[in-house]
């Protein structure tokens, strides 16, 4: 698979959330993220979308919808080009800490992991996909530290899917 070719997730899903309205500031956040997953999965970029549940069901106040997409860049060997991109769809509580700027949060939802290979050896290739759903597990917390940007951290555990812990990073606009 070509170098370009791995791009076309990433380029299409962040065509997709910049393109996305915007119902009012601090309802709906988009940015980007950092990530580092564990089973070989090594670092991946990604963009971030969090939709606060409040303005569509009042009583919701505290739930918001994560949705992500990463593509990650895993270690290749013995001529082997591997690629490997998540997507991520969880819902999220936010547990509120009077007197503080941090914004923990813990939940759960679903995971699609796809990895793909490809391999050339004396004139022959070969290639190989595949793609798994699962659940994730997720802990992370928002810095409130300036009033339109609104850095993040978490850890997600996938369950099935991409059967992995993955470490993120990144900041919500």
């Amino acid at each position: 698979m070509s170098s370009r070719m791995r791009f076309v997730p990433l380029v299409a899903a962040t065509a997709l959330v910049l393109a996305l309205p915007r119902p009012g500031y601090a309802q709906v956040k988009f940015g980007g993220q950092l990530s580092f997953g564990s089973q070989s999965i090594g670092f991946g970029v990604g963009a971030r979308a969090d939709v606060a549940l409040v303005k569509f069901v009042p009583a919701a106040k505290d739930i918001s919808i994560i949705g992500a997409f990463d593509y990650f860049f895993p270690g290749s060997s013995y001529g082997v080009s591997p690629s490997y991109w998540e997507i991520n769809v969880d819902g999220a509580y936010h547990f509120a800490l009077p007197n503080t700027k941090l914004g923990p949060y813990a939940g759960a939802g679903l995971n699609l992991a796809h990895a793909s290979a490809s391999a050339c050896y004396l004139g022959t290739c070969a290639s190989a996909s595949s793609s798994n759903v699962g659940l994730n597990l997720l802990a992370g917390t928002t810095f409130d530290v300036m009033p339109r940007i609104t850095p993040f951290a978490e850890v997600r555990l996938e369950l099935g899917g991409g059967k992995a812990v993955v470490v993120s990073a990144g900041v919500l606009f």
